[in-house]
Order: C-alpha cells, then sequence, then structure tokens
C-alpha cells in the first residue's frame, strides 16, 4: 500500500526513484505544482507526495535549488529534456546523482522522472569533485553591516576554473572581499544581481561572453545560506555551434522545423509541438504571426487534421520512415508550392520546405503551353505532321517517320491508304509504309529537298481522280519538316471563278472604254457639222430670221459648244483610263510656265493675279501630258470660280516632304521624298462636306448658268493623280477659296 513520503528520510538512498506530475504556473512567478507523485525506496516501497505541494514546500532532493532552477530552464527548452542533478548527502562524503528527464504532455502539465545512479554511494572527497568538475565553481559568504544590509562578499571556495574565468589567484579570491578586489563594485551590474539573489532567493542566470578569452559562459548564482553559489558552465562550444547552425538555417533556401510528438495517456500522437527552425520569407504571405515556436501544431494549422497532413506526419513518426511530398499554401496575394520532406527524429520529426513556386509556376506555364498547343492542333482543320527522315546505310533520305499528326490528318489523308485510321495508330509509322505511292510522286522529293537545303516550299496539287485540291506547306523543323496540308477544293473553285469573272470584267470594261473612245471620237464630226450648219444661218441666213429665230440658233450653237467640249473632256478622261502613265523625268517648273502661256487670255481677260512661290521646282517622274492636264485643270479651276467683281487671285506653291510627313498613309511606301503642289484661290470656295464629291464624274457644285464647264476637270485631275501613285486634298470654305494639294512621289 502507498504511503506518504516522509521528510525526515533524507539518507542518500531515501529516494532511488521518483515520479512526478507538475502542474506549471505563471503566477505570482514560475512555480511546479504536484498535481501526483510517487517515490520508490531501496526496499522498493513506495510512498506518494502530497498533491498540491510545490517543490520547495517538499524535503530533498526535490526542493534543492539546484532541481528548481534546472525546471525553470528546461521549461524553455524543446522537451523532452534530460539533465543530471548532484545532491550532497549524509554523510557529506557521498554524493547522490540523480539521473533526470522531463517531458510535456500538455501546454502546462509537465512529468518529472529521477531515478539514483548506482554509483552514487561512492565515497568522493566534496574539495576533488569541486576541482573537478568542468565548470567554475565560487561561493559566496554575505558580510553585513550593522543594519543587517549586504554590503559585500567574501568568497569561501573557488576552484582553479572559477580563478581563470575571473582572472585573478585563487589566493586573491578567497583572501580579498570583492570590494577589495574591485574599486567601484557597487557600480558593477553583477553586485546588485548577487544582492539580490541573497536577498530574495530567486537564482539568477545569465550568459557571459568574455572577448578576451574567447569564452561564452552560462553563469548560474542561487543563494547557499547566507551567502551565494556562483557557477559558470563553459558553452563556447555549443553557442559557436549554435551560432553556426543558425547562421546555416537562416542562409538556407528551404526552412527546416522539429515537430515534437503530443501523446496522449495511451501512447498516441494527439498533437505535435512546434520547436526550433527557421523562416522563410515565402511565409509571412499566409502566417498572421511572426514566430510558432512553443505552439501546438493543430492549433496552428487546424485544416492540417482534414486535408490528411497530420495523419502523414504521424505515419512518419512512428513508422520510423522519411516521406517526401510537394505542400501547396494559398496567400492573400500568390499561391506558394513547397517540395517537402518529413524525416523522424527523437520523439517527433523534421521536415524540411523547399520553396518551389518559380519551377512549378514554370512547369504550369509549360502544361499550360502544351495544352494550348494540343488544343490547336486538334481543333485546326488542316492536316499537321511532324516527320524525321529515315536514313538508309549510305546516309540517304529512304522514307519519313510520323513524329506527330492531328486529327485532321486522318480526315484528309483516309482517302488516300484506302481504310479509315487514327491520327494515333499512324505516329511513329513510315509515311511509304501509309503512302507507298508517295515515293514517285514530287511530294516525297520535296520532303528530302528541305531537309537537304533548308528552304521551306509551298505547293498546291489537284487530285482529279477525288475532285480536290490541296495546299502544302514544307518547311524545315528540327531534324526533319512540318508538313502543313490544307484542302483548298473550295477556295480553288471560288478563285476559279474568280479568275473567269475577272477576264470578262476586264472584257467588258476594254469594250466600254473602246466604246467610250470610238463614240466620243465619231460624235466630234455631226457636232462640227451642226456648228457649221448653224455659223452659216447665222451669217447668211440672220436677216431671213425673226428674233425667236435667231436666239433658237445662238442656243443651238452654245448646245453644240457645250457638247464639243463634253466630248473633249470624255475623250481626255477615256485616254487617262486606258492609256498607262509613261513615266520620265518631267521639269515642273519648265511644264508649269507652258501652262500659264497656255491659258495666257484667260489670265489677261479675267485680269488674274498668279504667285509663283519659288523659282526652282523638282524635276520628277511623271507622264507630262497628263502632268499638264492636271495643271490646267486646277489653275482653269481657280480663275473660273471667282467671286463677282473680283480679279482672280492664284498661289501656287511646292515644297519637299518625307513620307511621314504626309497628311495621311499611302499605299505607295517606297519612296522616302515626295513634293507637294498647292494651288490656292480666293474665290467661291466650297463647303468641306462635298470635298470628295467635287472629283467625281460629272459632279458639279453650282449651275451652269453661273459657271460654265462639264463636271469633269477635276475628276481628270484625280486620275492623273492615281496613275503617278499620289494623292490630292482639297480643302475650302464658302466664299473664303479653295486650296487642292497634290503628292507625287520623287521615286
Amino acid at each position: 500500500m502507498n504511503r506518504l513520503f516522509s521528510p525526515d528520510r533524507l539518507r542518500p538512498d531515501a529516494v532511488r526513484k521518483a515520479t512526478l506530475v507538475l502542474d506549471v504556473s505563471q503566477q505570482p512567478e514560475l512555480q511546479f505544482r504536484v498535481r501526483q507523485g510517487t517515490v520508490q525506496s531501496p526496499e522498493q516501497s513506495v510512498s506518494v507526495l502530497p498533491a498540491g505541494a510545490t517543490l520547495d514546500q517538499l524535503p530533498p532532493p526535490f526542493n534543492v535549488p539546484g532541481l528548481l532552477e534546472q525546471l525553470r530552464q528546461a521549461s524553455t527548452q524543446p522537451l523532452p529534456y534530460q539533465f543530471q542533478l548532484d545532491q550532497p548527502c549524509l554523510p557529506v562524503s557521498l554524493v547522490c546523482t540523480y539521473a533526470c528527464e522531463l517531458l510535456r504532455i500538455e501546454d502546462t502539465l509537465l512529468v518529472l522522472t529521477m531515478e539514483l545512479l548506482p554509483d552514487a554511494e561512492k565515497p568522493m572527497a566534496l574539495a576533488d569533485i569541486v576541482e573537478t568538475m568542468p565548470a567554475g565553481l565560487i561561493v559566496f559568504r554575505a558580510i553585513r553591516n550593522t543594519e543587517g544590509e549586504v554590503v559585500d562578499f567574501q568568497a569561501v571556495l573557488c576552484n582553479q576554473f572559477g580563478a581563470n574565468v575571473v582572472g585573478q589567484s585563487r589566493e586573491t579570491i578567497l583572501t580579498q572581499p570583492i570590494s577589495q578586489r574591485y574599486e567601484k563594485m557597487t557600480e558593477y551590474a553583477f553586485f546588485h544581481q548577487y544582492v539580490a539573489v541573497v536577498e530574495s532567493g530567486k537564482p539568477h542566470n545569465q550568459l557571459l561572453h568574455l572577448p578576451t578569452l574567447n569564452l561564452w559562459l552560462d553563469v548560474s548564482v542561487v543563494k547557499y545560506g547566507d551567502g551565494m553559489l556562483v557557477s559558470f558552465q563553459d558553452v563556447t562550444i555549443g553557442q559557436q555551434t549554435a551560432s553556426l547552425l543558425a547562421s546555416v538555417m537562416n542562409s538556407s533556401p528551404a526552412a527546416v522545423r522539429y515537430y515534437e510528438a503530443i501523446r496522449d495517456s495511451d501512447g498516441r500522437i494527439i498533437d505535435f509541438m512546434t520547436s526550433t527552425g527557421n523562416e522563410l520569407a515565402a511565409y509571412r504571405d499566409f502566417r498572421p504571426y511572426p514566430s510558432t515556436i512553443g505552439r501546438r501544431m493543430l492549433d496552428l494549422y487546424p485544416q492540417l487534421k482534414t486535408n490528411g497532413m497530420f495523419d502523414r506526419y504521424v505515419a512518419v513518426v512512428e513508422s520510423g520512415k522519411s516521406d517526401r511530398f510537394e505542400t501547396i499554401h494559398e496567400g492573400k496575394s500568390h499561391t506558394s508550392w513547397f517540395d517537402s520532406t518529413a524525416v523522424p527524429h527523437g520523439n517527433g520529426f523534421v521536415i524540411t520546405n523547399l520553396d518551389i513556386t518559380q519551377v512549378k509556376q514554370a512547369q504550369l506555364a509549360l502544361q499550360h503551353q502544351a495544352a494550348l498547343t494540343a488544343e490547336v492542333l486538334n481543333s485546326s482543320l488542316s492536316s499537321i505532321l511532324v516527320l524525321d527522315p529515315v536514313f538508309d546505310e549510305d546516309r540517304q533520305i529512304a522514307d519519313f517517320r510520323i513524329n506527330l499528326a492531328n486529327p485532321a490528318t486522318q480526315t484528309l489523308f483516309a482517302r488516300f491508304v484506302g481504310h479509315d485510321f487514327t491520327h494515333e495508330a499512324i505516329q511513329q509509322q513510315t509515311m511509304l509504309t501509309l503512302f507507298p505511292a508517295t515515293r514517285e510522286r514530287d511530294l516525297f522529293k520535296a520532303l528530302k529537298a528541305v531537309v537537304s537545303n533548308g528552304e521551306p516550299i509551298y505547293h498546291s496539287v489537284d487530285y482529279p481522280q477525288f475532285g480536290i485540291t490541296y495546299d502544302y506547306a514544307i518547311t524545315p523543323f528540327q531534324a526533319g519538316v512540318l508538313v502543313i496540308t490544307t484542302d483548298i477544293t473550295p477556295l480553288r473553285a471560288y478563285q476559279q471563278k474568280l479568275e473567269a469573272n475577272n477576264a470578262a470584267l476586264s472584257r467588258s470594261n476594254e469594250y466600254l472604254q473602246q466604246f467610250a473612245y470610238v463614240a466620243s471620237h465619231d460624235l466630234q464630226e455631226p457636232l462640227r457639222k451642226i456648228y457649221s450648219f448653224g455659223d452659216l444661218l447665222m451669217k447668211q441666213h440672220t436677216d431671213a430670221l425673226d428674233d425667236t429665230g435667231r436666239d433658237l440658233l445662238q442656243r443651238m450653237q452654245n448646245a453644240a459648244i457645250r457638247m464639243q467640249t463634253l466630248v473633249k473632256d470624255l475623250l481626255d478622261y477615256s485616254r487617262l483610263t486606258t492609256q498607262e502613265a509613261s513615266l520620265r523625268p518631267v521639269a515642273i517648273q519648265a511644264l508649269l510656265q507652258d501652262t500659264l502661256d497656255d491659258l495666257e487670255t484667260t489670265i489677261r481677260e479675267t485680269d488674274a493675279m498668279i504667285t509663283v512661290d519659288g523659282d526652282d521646282l523638282p524635276t520628277i517622274p511623271g507622264d507630262k501630258t497628263q502632268l499638264r492636264q492636271l495643271l490646267q485643270n486646277l489653275i482653269a479651276n481657280a480663275l473660273k470660280f471667282t467671286r463677282p467683281g473680283r480679279a482672280p487671285q492664284v498661289r501656287i506653291t511646292a515644297e519637299l516632304l518625307r513620307a511621314d510627313q504626309l497628311p495621311q498613309p499611302v499605299h505607295n511606301t517606297v519612296s522616302r521624298q515626295w513634293v507637294s503642289l498647292r494651288v490656292a484661290d480666293q474665290g467661291i470656295g466650297f463647303d468641306e462636306a462635298y470635298q470628295e464629291r467635287i472629283f467625281e464624274l460629272f459632279h458639279r457644285l453650282h449651275g451652269r448658268s453661273k459657271y460654265s464647264g462639264t463636271g469633269i476637270g477635276l475628276a481628270v485631275v484625280k486620275k492623273v493623280v492615281e496613275n503617278h501613285h499620289g494623292l490630292i486634298t482639297a480643302n475650302g470654305q464658302p466664299g473664303a477659296g479653295a486650296t487642292f494639294t497634290v503628292y507625287l512621289p520623287l521615286e
């Protein structure tokens, strides 16, 4: 039967083994309270520790400062945590050493096991223990004033390691108080820390770096009687290793994290405690907290329980086998992918996450591109074949192997094979196996030629026996060729019909042009006779006519003159349409002067003022006769449409331009230099709503009674410009004059 542990049992063998379940509390300070505990004596009897008691309320070895200090330190470390506890026993020549292990079963619930090591009963001199221990040790006695205040400390025990750390001889340390060894003792932080430990009983821990000795020391100060015990543990190697490990982990492209298993009373893993590790920048997008150390996995990531990842981690720990897999995290701004490896370690596992987002995105892009390519191939109405040459022993092309064929291939070529097939079935077959007759045809020769010289071939083939026409585009592709075959049978039929229509239209236009020319030419003779007979009547028989007869005769003469002018203009326009312009160098300056000489009578009769800006107009390639018609019609137009009572004023200018200075794109973009000829007047102008219609044949903006003309002049001008591959624009305002600008290429 269990019995209550007796505090008077202080012999070294009083506690052989103990198991304590401790509640951890932070209020008002870190405390360890017994929830349940048992103690096993050397006689195998079991005692029960009082529930609810704190460790400092229990007898040794549970209330010793060393144990409390180790528990406080262990509570901040990854668990399980093992350590040894040395406890002086009676007689003082003995030291009891306990092997201790601390486990965590819940956030605030720990299990402490203590077992006395077998060699603890061997007698050993305390001085030898102190001197040979791998740590510095100094025991101080407090020196108090008359008011009981601690004012100084005197060392009563010091080993050589402790003296080396302090940097003074052991004799000096043991014979002189601290105030004599440090002149301004009260200004040092360690003195006030020592006083606080003695007065409060609370231990003090500090990690201390000594640059001169290149040492890292774990300094522990605990109350000892009316003084304190200061121990210096050399942690240089561990600190350097930890620093190196931290540097390696922080510079690593992968995130590394250790998770410790949390088990229930039956030993089943119910969660994992997050322990040490490094961070990745990629985590910041989906992790709302700066650190995960000391927190449960399922509290951080509850979704792992439902998506199967938690069971995966449990399997790694329980089976002892590593697992590699890919994980994905959906962040606020983007998605991240990780190559993850879980490796069992101790009572948990280490997981390594390598950010493969860029690689994954590239893979997805390639997959998307491949899917898009496949969709294009499958939806194409043209046959697409990738053929690789097959060489014979003489390194001559003997055949072509089909590496790729899309579905349209079976539609276009099934009739040539003589039976149905699928495009998948013909891949990796050879062309001559499917189409033996191709060997003697031009297509096979074309395939070989493209492989040999690397030049593409485009060719259309009629198959009269099937009533179809295929268009072949054969281009080099990697080590072979790409063959795109398109059924152009409807296009060929449409093309033939279009060619026939164009031929018929050309013949019709030719007949029409011949008719216009002949009609215009044949009308001249009757008109001359009508005008001549009318002129004889006017001269010889005018007295036989009354006023009405003479008026009718005059009208007939005017109509004959208009008809002659119209027929002449039609003949000129017909010639522009039927005769191709003969381009030779034409000096615009001389041509303009000849045109003004032809219009001299009209200029004199209208009292017109003609101004030509510049006397060095360029020479351009053109048809001299047509360009004379252009200038004559534009200037005559400016002289004709004048405002009543005002003499015509015409300004002619020329300017050299680059192609990019033209007012609108033109089809002839080969020529880089152009000349603009501008004819501007101050006549009646026109509404710009009609600026396109004024170039139409027979179109007039004004009545014949006010302004004479046939409505063909500007149509002739535009036709001349078109024959010279140029451009013409018209601008004007009613009552404010008109400007016509002709743009002609210089090359």
